[in-house]
């Protein structure tokens, strides 16, 4: 009897084994691609490009037939939204955030501002993209500068989108021609590109932090996590065996898991004093005493901004004697667009979180890299050393935006909604919104996950859809949120106090505008930042306090980071050689160390 079992058994598992696996054989995928070689080829061309040699190869060793199609980008993800394609190839996970995707990479893109050759110029913030004319393909994202070119869009002084094909080609022309000033492109595009149209002659004059490739599925697939599960670990088995390598070299390329990013240093030499000269502003103009000044903000009103805000106007006014007033404008709009406003001459100050702001102030990114201040102590005694001054002297001729005080929500803590989360391998499945800024996306991702960057304003309505499952945040802004239609712990469960970035938002003021005023002024608007700014960190305190019991006595979960040291920070800290670049510089970070005494 128990042969005859055992038989039965045998047969039923083979059975079952066969289905599954004719299932997979039987598979025929659709999958979405839009040409950038050497990453996605010409549809005729005899090699059609890396990533799709790629996933066929990985997909042809299950039997999964796999049908390529050219599409822009933008139609291809309409499409998958019309259930007409399974996928698409060669996806930033921020673009179709709704989608399936495998764990691992599949490439990685890195973008470089290139100028014609002997120009001179190098990135070093928002102000030294005035009066030149930004080159860039339509529907491409191109991570931190995003926002920057949607604001410019349709001002062709500013931002030249391409349409159509060739769009690299031909932004090499212009280049060329002298018709833009700056092209914005991959690296390994722009290489292959010139390869093919001979001697040209272009140099780097900036770097955007690298970004990772995926290929994404349709969530309305019912095989799509299986999929997304087989280019995981079918790229870890090409990797072992050789063949991604081989795949590689076939157009040129290297493994991207050994990047080192490329990049030209702006800090050297006398940086303070070019960014000096480089700053153009009325000296001649007579010095003001009385202003109406647009304070903005993007969170909500009676919120810790809102608070310091208040308390500032309420001390300028009475220092000034009515003759320094402020308007306060919060709610209506993103933390880079206020950065522009001020930048700009739009509006004169406001508050926004430091991780914000350093695209545009590369000195201010000091402060966002992850685990520099492991306790609050060291903070505070950054911002009460000559060093600060220097930091914001350097991040007002970089933006035209000064930071005059700082506001201190506490650290970013990581709350979900699926699970407690104790080491950093448990953050697996799951996607936690951060802001747009490369330091914090390439925390995440030396955590083993890729992140969603969303702005501000759209954090609630993607947590209550599902499209993402958390938020890091303190406690007192997460709260603070905006567009919600339901409570916070009905939504986040798990809160995780991780120590690995304290928040502070400057009150930035537009650098031209604080120079316009005269020394009398410039003094009572400095020492009314000066008493908000101790007002709004005691007031944080206490109402970091009275927020986190709130929060328990609502069922939220507070669970200590096991091996903070050795897990979280440690791999996040590895990130810091690959941004020196873009915080200023190393000298700068050793300068901090020195002061917080972190050595």
């Amino acid at each position: 009897m128990s042969a005859i079992k055992k038989l039965l058994t045998t047969c039923l598992l083979t059975t079952v084994f066969c289905m599954a696996f004719d299932v997979k054989a039987n598979t025929k995928i659709k999958l979405a691609v839009t040409e950038r070689c050497p990453y996605i080829c010409a549809e005729n061309a005899a090699k059609q490009g890396v990533l799709v040699d790629i996933v066929k190869s990985i997909f042809n060793k299950k039997k999964i037939q796999v049908e390529i199609q050219h599409f822009p980008m933008n139609r291809a993800i309409h499409m998958l939204d019309k259930d007409q394609l399974d996928g698409v190839i060669g996806i930033l996970q921020r673009n179709a955030p709704t989608l399936i995707y495998p764990q691992k990479s599949i490439g990685r893109v890195q973008y470089l501002m290139y100028t014609s050759a002997n120009s001179g110029w190098l990135y070093t913030g928002l102000n030294s993209l005035k009066d030149q004319v930004l080159g860039v393909e339509v529907g491409k994202s191109y991570g931190i500068v995003d926002s920057y070119i949607q604001r410019h869009a349709n001002d062709q002084q500013i931002i030249y989108q391409h349409y159509g094909e060739n769009s690299t080609a031909n932004l090499i022309k212009l280049l060329e021609n002298g018709f833009i000033d700056i092209l914005l492109e991959d690296k390994n595009i722009l290489d292959f590109h010139t390869k093919n149209i001979g001697d040209a002659k272009l140099e780097e004059g900036g770097t955007i932090p690298t970004d990772h490739l995926y290929i994404g599925f349709s969530a309305n697939n019912t095989q799509a996590q299986e999929f997304a599960d087989l280019i995981t670990t079918g790229i870890s088995e090409l990797r072992t065996s050789g063949e991604l390598a081989n795949i590689l070299t076939t157009y040129g390329l290297s493994d991207w898991e050994t990047w080192s990013p490329t990049h030209r240093n702006p800090f050297s030499g006398n940086y303070l004093e070019r960014l000096e000269k480089n700053f153009h502003y009325d000296k001649e103009s007579k010095r003001i005493n009385t202003a109406n000044m647009i304070f903005e903000g993007s969170t909500a009103k009676d919120g810790g901004y809102w608070k310091y805000a208040t308390k500032f106007k309420e001390i300028l006014e009475r220092l000034s004697d009515g003759k320094l007033t402020v308007q306060l404008e919060f709610g209506l709009t993103t933390e880079h667009d206020i950065a522009m406003n001020i930048a700009e001459g739009k509006s004169h100050m406001g508050m926004v979180a430091t991780n914000n702001l350093t695209p545009f102030a590369p000195s201010l990114g000091v402060l966002a890299l992850p685990y520099m201040f492991p306790n609050e102590v060291g903070i505070k005694k950054l911002l009460r050393s000559p060093l600060i001054e220097k930091i914001a002297d350097r991040a007002g001729l970089e933006s035209n935006v000064r930071p005059i005080s700082f506001f201190i929500g506490g650290y970013r803590l990581l709350a979900n909604s699926q699970k407690i989360v104790e080491r950093t391998s448990d953050l697996r499945g799951l996607r936690i919104r951060v802001p747009r800024n490369q330091l914090m996306i390439e925390a995440f991702r030396s955590w083993g996950v890729e992140p969603v960057p969303l702005p501000w304003t759209e954090i609630w309505p993607a947590l209550e859809s599902g499209i993402i499952q958390g938020q890091e945040n303190p406690i007192n802004i997460i709260f603070d949120g905006v567009n919600k239609t339901q409570e916070v712990w009905d939504i986040l469960k798990y809160v995780t106090n991780i120590r690995y970035f304290m928040f502070t938002a400057p009150h930035m003021m537009s650098e031209s505008f604080y120079r316009q005023l005269d020394a009398a002024s410039q003094i009572l608007v400095r020492q009314a930042a000066t008493e908000a700014e101790a007002y709004s960190w005691e007031l944080v305190r206490n109402e970091e306090i009275k927020m986190t019991q709130f929060a328990k006595s609502k069922g939220m979960i507070f669970i200590e980071p096991l091996n903070e040291k050795q897990d979280w920070q440690a791999k996040a800290r590895s990130i810091w050689p690959d941004f020196y670049f873009r915080v200023g510089g190393k000298e700068l970070v050793d300068q901090v160390l020195e002061v917080i005494d972190d050595k």
